[in-house]
């Protein structure tokens, strides 16, 4: 697998997806030839297509994408093809990636000190898997059960009357990096729940010598990872077909 990263160099984002894949852990590597590679596919919730868009099997796996998908390629070499086999179905979106910052420790031991009373942030145990996962499926469907995210995943939460409203979690692990998932319901937005989560899981990154990765789909997103002290916020563009 580690001969194929050289074709994920230019990937602006998703980092801990690539990390993840490359390991061999999680989600699906395909090549269009084992010895003398000349395009790579990445599926693992997100499609990720690198390498050469003129090569023989480059057509074949694009029409084989399955809707809905998000897609992102190596190059903007790969758009012609891409309009060519899913012409106006096929949406462009904008999404960031950061970088890790210098972190400050105090701070995001004040973020997890700071939820309201009557809510409570922990790890998500063994026994939380289930009802964590309520909160949205993004959180741990990347794993193909939940006894396989307890065993393997990472996630917090932050509890309040017996269900979770808030969480982070590894929705892509490997030995390198973690790649952050956050949701929060809609009924407890900015009240720092997400923040909290959030500077839990990068402590829990430093503690375990992983690389924090952060990808923001839309603007709150992309505020938070500032505000947490995520850095060089780097645009790129995602592509979606929807059902």
């Amino acid at each position: 697998m580690e001969r194929l990263r050289p074709f994920f160099v230019d990937f602006r984002g998703l980092h801990g997806v690539v990390d993840a894949a490359l390991e061999g852990t999680m989600g699906v590597v395909r090549t269009d030839d084992i010895d003398s590679p000349r395009i790579v596919h990445i599926d693992l919730d997100f499609d990720l297509l690198a390498g050469d868009p003129t090569a023989p099997a480059a057509e074949e796996v694009v029409r084989g994408l399955s809707p809905p998908f998000s897609l992102v390629v190596s190059s903007s070499a790969w758009e012609p093809l891409l309009h060519r086999i899913w012409g106006e179905a096929l949406q462009i979106r904008t999404r960031v990636a950061f970088q890790p910052g210098v972190w400050n420790q105090g701070f995001l031991r004040d973020l997890q000190e700071s939820v309201p009373v009557g809510f409570s942030l922990r790890r998500i145990g063994a026994g939380d898997v289930a009802r964590f996962s309520e909160l949205a499926d993004s959180l741990v469907y990347n794993f193909p059960t939940l006894e396989e995210f307890a065993m393997r995943g990472v996630g917090f939460g932050v509890e309040h009357e017996g269900r979770y409203v808030s969480g982070c979690s590894s929705f892509a692990i490997s030995r390198r990096s973690l790649e952050f998932e956050i949701q929060t319901d809609p009924d407890f937005l900015r009240q720092g729940l997400a923040s909290a989560c959030a500077a839990a899981m990068i402590e829990y990154c430093l503690e375990h010598g992983l690389r924090a990765c952060w990808d923001a789909h839309n603007d709150m997103s992309a505020a938070l990872a500032t505000k947490l002290g995520f850095i060089d916020h780097a645009p790129y563009t995602a592509y979606e077909v929807g059902d």
